[in-house]
């Protein structure tokens, strides 16, 4: 069972990427011309749906990140449970995503937001200054 995890969790990111990639694309318009409003509408709902499988996705990565081997030796069949959680948002796509980040991580980050925003800005800020400080030479610096 520890190999199913991780080949799982491989083949949920390509599907991701993927989908992402087809969602992405303008639709075609009917003889070279604009896509039509019933296609723009279809993305845009399509969109939506690729947002919250990689927002349901990320905090899946954070959770197992932090706290897996933790709950792994509480949880008894943990990795199995973890695999049909896999499965599930794996077949059911975005129908699946959807409703765990509207009925769950949304009510839980959307009292914090208020605050997260200014961190996440001065992280970003900081990381841009770290990025620019590791472009300068070396033996600029040191003569």
């Amino acid at each position: 069972m520890p190999l199913v995890v991780p080949a799982l969790r491989l083949f949920m990111v390509f599907v991701n990427v993927y989908d992402t990639y087809k969602t992405l694309k303008i639709p075609p318009g009917r003889k070279g011309g604009l896509p039509s409003i019933r296609a723009m509408t279809q993305r845009k709902r399509d969109l939506k749906g690729c947002l919250a499988v990689w927002v349901v996705w990320c905090c899946l990565a954070a959770y197992e990140r932090t706290f897996d081997r933790f709950v792994s030796f509480i949880v008894p069949f943990y990795s199995e449970i973890k695999s049909v959680m896999l499965l599930f948002l794996l077949l059911t796509r975005a129908k699946g995503a959807e409703p765990l980040y509207l009925h769950i991580l949304r009510p839980l980050i959307k009292p914090y937001v208020d605050t997260l925003d200014p961190l996440l800005d001065l992280a970003r800020d900081i990381g841009d200054f770290l990025f620019a400080l590791s472009q300068v030479p070396l033996n600029y610096v040191l003569s």
